[in-house]
């Protein structure tokens, strides 16, 4: 757990580096999603930072659609730890970032944390709830990329004879 709270905490602090920058650019932060490899007899694992790209016409993006678009990659690509980070609008809290971890042995944690966007600088706030936690019975959304997924039925030809067909 130790190992994927240090992944995570280093993940967090360049996206919230990117998206302060991006508040003061006028520009927007899409959905990152770090995956971790590691692998065997290497000191260091492989890191791979994407960009989820989210159409502008969309304005965002359903947790279902961003679970099943990280399934299909994990599905891919197996990693070892998964982190996710995007921004979200609370009625409560206002915009907020919101980021997960997941890894391959079970440990699942989030954080939520407020901003506010000033003339110079955004203003982070204290995270909720104390920063990094389990989510318990919760689903999250890098959950579905480390469950099982059902391979696709194949699709098969089968020769019917055509007196059997009529």
């Amino acid at each position: 757990m130790e190992r994927v709270l240090g992944f995570a905490a280093r993940f967090l602090e360049e996206v919230r580096d990117d998206l302060s920058r991006g508040k003061m650019d006028g520009t927007d932060t899409p959905p990152r999603l770090r995956c971790v490899h590691e692998r065997p007899g290497h000191a260091s694992p492989e890191f791979r930072t994407l960009s989820i790209p989210v159409p502008d016409a969309l304005g965002g993006v359903s947790p279902e659609i961003l679970s099943g678009v990280i399934a299909r990659y994990g599905a891919t690509k197996k990693p070892d730890c998964l982190m996710l980070a995007f921004e979200a609008e609370t009625q409560e809290h206002g915009p907020v970032l919101v980021a997960e971890a997941r890894c391959r042995y079970g440990t699942r944690m989030f954080w939520v944390q407020p901003y506010r966007v000033e003339p110079s600088h955004v203003e982070w706030g204290d995270p909720l709830d104390g920063g990094w936690r389990d989510p318990g019975d919760e689903e999250m959304i890098l959950d579905a990329a480390f469950n099982a997924i059902p391979a696709r039925p194949a699709v098969m030809a089968v020769a019917v004879p055509r007196a059997a067909a009529v």
